[in-house]
């Protein structure tokens, strides 16, 4: 019995065979336009003089940011020694990531080794780390509860605090690629690819275990007066985070 869908689907197929037909002959009108605006730019002496002056100039032009953030600071990682070297580093460098860390927090130690490596690689951020034992200003300032902490400052602003591994899955185990990733969520670092796996294959926030001993919920409001500042990622605890 035939319902008619046989000449429907022949029509359908015409339409979609017209399409592709057209959308091929466009892209090849492209490519013949192109090819003829690259030949005329060979066969122009002095439009290649301004093509090499342009990229020649760009590229001047980036070795001299690169040298500018290298005078900053940028491409290594290293520690503040006060506020007036925060407050200096968040002027002069349009990106800036600080870890906020505690020495006997271990947890820390890994945030260290991923802020090495992004140091190294990502020039246009500086990155620093500030021991909050003898950072009182800052860390009341900066509302720090919690080791590890990440401030994310741009435009001499924060932008954001990551706040122990939350954002990173739950876990101290995260990647270089996943912190980068993160990062660049709020433009403070340039991350091309997309979004790791891992982000969703992460342990849960019940897998990291901290310390609930911020001076609010009892103890002492003075980080110098150490463990009842802050809840602290790393050390031994029975809370749960």
């Amino acid at each position: 019995m035939d319902l008619g869908f046989g000449q429907h689907n022949q029509i359908a197929g015409a339409l979609a065979q017209k399409v592709i037909l057209e959308g091929t002959q466009q892209q090849e009108a492209q490519l013949d336009a192109d090819m003829k605006a690259y030949d005329d730019l060979l066969n122009d002496e002095d439009a290649l003089e301004r093509l090499r002056a342009k990229r020649l100039d760009k590229l001047k032009a980036e070795q001299k940011k690169r040298l500018d953030w290298q005078a900053q600071g940028h491409g290594r990682y290293m520690e503040l020694s006060d506020t007036k070297d925060f407050f200096h580093a968040a002027k002069t460098s349009e990106r800036l990531i600080v870890h906020f860390y505690r020495p006997t927090t271990r947890y820390c130690q890994n945030v260290d080794a991923h802020m090495e490596k992004l140091a190294a690689k990502h020039l246009e951020t500086r990155f620093v780390k500030i021991d909050a034992e003898k950072s009182d200003y800052l860390v009341e300032k900066l509302m720090v509860v919690v080791m590890p902490t990440i401030l994310l400052v741009k435009d001499g602003k924060v932008v954001h605090q990551i706040q122990g591994f939350d954002e990173l899955g739950g876990t101290h185990e995260f990647t270089t690629q996943l912190l980068a990733w993160v990062l660049s969520q709020h433009s403070v670092l340039t991350y091309d690819g997309d979004m790791p796996e891992e982000y969703f294959k992460g342990k849960g926030v019940n897998s990291v275990h901290v310390a609930m001993i911020n001076g609010k919920y009892g103890g002492s409001d003075n980080i110098r007066e150490g463990q009842n500042s802050y809840k602290d990622y790393g050390e031994d605890s029975d809370d749960e985070y």
